[in-house]
């Protein structure tokens, strides 16, 4: 399988390498010039969103707690149906590049640079929670040292990120979901023929691990928080953003998320399956190995191979997606406010900066325990502090509240979602926080603005 690897590795970089084109303006190396057609952007939005917590991670969560792991992909798919209804048309109107951009013409560059510092902090945990996921896997089927494949997979996606742009990590991201699709299909149908079938399976499964919508091991709170936390980072989350600002218009970015949305729902119940099927098949390993271990023991390995390329497809599709989003927010929204550059610079200066946060995130990854861990993490800090100020600008209409007021929400939302997520910080409703530090993100701003009898002086579509 070395070999295979190896070869899948080649090929994407190819891929990446051949959509390399002048891409010395903002337009053509940071939204691949406003050009993404509804196949297009659908295939790479569907190819971020199914990455390591939604493979690595979902098999591990229906491992240990049944069916209700699922909710995880489930609650993205939910949060990138509302986006695509309610906010597309609002976003696209803007001419922004990304995220903080948006934040910047709603609220002023302040609220702008504050966002672009949390979603570089927040996505580099994301990025590294992928590279983890690919040393499970590796790991797994004892294909040499994870860390050499550690080091080629970042080196891979950046190399490509950095030449080629946004091109290159939307046709690699095409090639990626086609991969993902395959790999767990022939997995599945493998697993079923192979196995005895469903009801063998079933069998084997510990009581209640079946129930759905909730179980005893998670409950209706949980099922709350989850699509609040999870949903809300697909509703505002800066890789999505970049792909609508990336497509030719609302009507096709609309399209296209609509699409993803749909698709990733029938991945994430092949993926449930597949950590069914490991716990009925080995019960006592670790959760987040439930994949790499039906590569490794269960599956024929013809299909072991094609469904080890979809996963380090589908891990490398949302890690370039990231890498390079960091990159230009770094770039653009922080380092270039300090001093104006022109385009050709811009660029330069993108570039250099997404390979050092792909070395960064190669270094922190070393030091995270799990995916879902690396995830959450990441996910707290942004919902608390990040997405309630952008559904005020977007929603708020008349009461969208000027720059200074979101910047106190965001901030107090922020340290709420991170109180909620350091490890050795214990108290009775921690698991609460992000939750609440999403709730005054939205309610302190609105309070203060509607005391002081203000809005923001900001441009709205």
């Amino acid at each position: 399988m070395t070999l295979l690897l190896l070869a899948c590795l080649a090929f994407l970089l190819l891929v990446g390498l051949s959509a390399r084109r002048p891409a010395e303006s903002r337009d053509a190396f940071f939204v691949a010039g406003r050009r993404g057609s509804v196949r297009g952007i659908a295939g790479s939005l569907l190819a971020t969103v199914v990455g390591g917590s939604a493979t690595i991670g979902v098999a591990g969560l229906v491992y240990e707690r049944g069916l209700t792991g699922v909710w995880w992909s489930l609650a993205g798919s939910i949060g990138l149906t509302v986006l695509a209804l309610a906010l597309v048309p609002r976003i696209r109107a803007f001419d922004a590049y990304t995220l903080p951009g948006l934040l910047e013409r709603l609220y002023g560059r302040g609220v702008s640079v504050v966002a672009a510092l949390l979603i570089v902090v927040a996505w580099t945990g994301v990025m590294s929670g992928q590279i983890v996921a690919a040393a499970r896997v590796l790991a797994a089927i004892g294909a040499g040292s994870p860390a050499l494949w550690m080091i080629l997979f970042t080196g891979v996606l950046v190399v490509y990120a950095v030449v080629g742009g946004q091109r290159a990590i939307i046709r690699t991201d095409q090639a990626q979901a086609v991969m993902i699709v395959m790999g767990l299909s022939l997995g599945v149908a493998a697993l079923l023929t192979g196995a005895g079938g469903i009801d063998v399976l079933a069998e084997g499964l510990p009581p209640g691990s079946l129930s759905f919508p909730v179980s005893s091991a998670f409950g209706w709170a949980d099922l709350g928080t989850m699509l609040v936390l999870v949903g809300s980072v697909y509703l505002v989350g800066p890789d999505i953003y970049t792909r609508i600002f990336s497509s030719k218009d609302a009507a096709t970015a609309r399209r296209a998320a609509l699409w993803a949305a749909a698709l990733s729902v029938p991945v994430a119940c092949l993926v449930a399956f597949m950590g069914l099927a490991a716990r009925a098949l080995a019960p006592g390993i670790v959760a987040e190995e439930a994949l790499p271990w039906l590569v490794a023991h269960a599956l024929p390995s013809g299909v072991a191979a094609v469904l080890l390329v979809g996963l380090i497809a589908a891990l490398m599709s949302s890690a370039d997606s990231i890498l390079l989003g960091q990159g230009i927010v770094l770039a653009d929204d922080v380092l270039a406010r300090m001093r104006p550059v022109d385009d050709r610079r811009a660029v330069l200066l993108a570039r250099v900066c997404t390979a050092a946060l792909g070395l960064l995130a190669l270094f922190l990854a070393l030091s995270f325990r799990g995916v879902i861990a690396s995830l959450m993490f990441a996910y707290s800090v942004f919902a608390g502090g990040i997405v309630g100020p952008v559904l005020l600008g977007l929603l708020g209409g008349r009461l969208r509240p000027r720059g200074s007021v979101a910047l106190v929400g965001m901030c107090v939302g922020g340290v709420a979602g991170l109180c909620g997520s350091l490890p050795g910080l214990d108290f009775a409703f921690k698991a609460q926080m992000p939750l609440i530090g999403l709730g005054l993100s939205i309610v302190i701003p609105l309070l203060l603005t509607v005391l002081r009898g203000g809005v923001n002086g900001g441009t709205a579509p």
